[in-house]
């Protein structure tokens, strides 16, 4: 059997196949890359300093993350002192806890006085109405996003309403009613 070798501009087919597979990987590459973030994901106006918001937070609320073995515990079964991730939090449903974090995940905390409370960022104008001790239907990011860039920790107590649905697109968000006092 002999080798057959076609000639497209100078190049072999072989050239011309290995120029193809080239091209394919790096398509596959940037289709890896950008899967990373869903279609239609808006990132955050300004920079937020979220990991560290976090951990200050963490240190000033005495908690520590959930173990491995802990993980899947409906939050309302954790130990006092304990914070973990969930990707829908909800108020009055059994929502379970995971100790490794992840993109768009909430994060909770139970208190050491049981009090449980929730992490995420809200738009600058929502966070001063919150801090005015207002009433304010909100949409509660698990991380900074768009125009929420406004950490804030947010107690279950203060929650007036929710209706426990959670936005699987634009941000993950929960929505619900809140009044915190002033």
């Amino acid at each position: 059997m002999s080798e057959v070798s076609f000639l497209f501009d100078g190049a072999t087919a072989s050239h011309i196949v290995w120029a193809g597979m080239a091209a394919f990987a790096g398509v596959a590459a940037m289709a890896v890359a950008s899967s990373s973030r869903p279609e239609g994901y808006r990132e955050p106006v300004e920079t937020v300093d979220w990991e560290g918001f976090k951990a200050r937070i963490r240190a000033e609320n005495s908690v520590r993350c959930i173990t491995e073995a802990e993980s899947g515990t409906p939050f309302s079964a954790v130990s006092n002192g304990v914070y973990g991730h969930s990707y829908s939090p909800s108020f009055d449903n059994p929502v379970p806890m995971f100790y490794k974090s992840s993109f768009q995940c909430f994060e909770l905390h139970k208190l050491t006085n049981g009090e449980q409370v929730i992490l995420g960022c809200v738009p600058r104008d929502i966070a001063a109405k919150l801090e005015a001790g207002e009433f304010v239907t909100l949409r509660l990011y698990p991380e900074p996003y768009d125009t929420a860039v406004a950490p804030v920790v947010l107690n279950f107590k203060h929650i007036v309403r929710s209706n426990n649905k959670v936005s699987r697109h634009e941000g993950n968000y929960i929505e619900f009613d809140i009044k915190t006092s002033a």
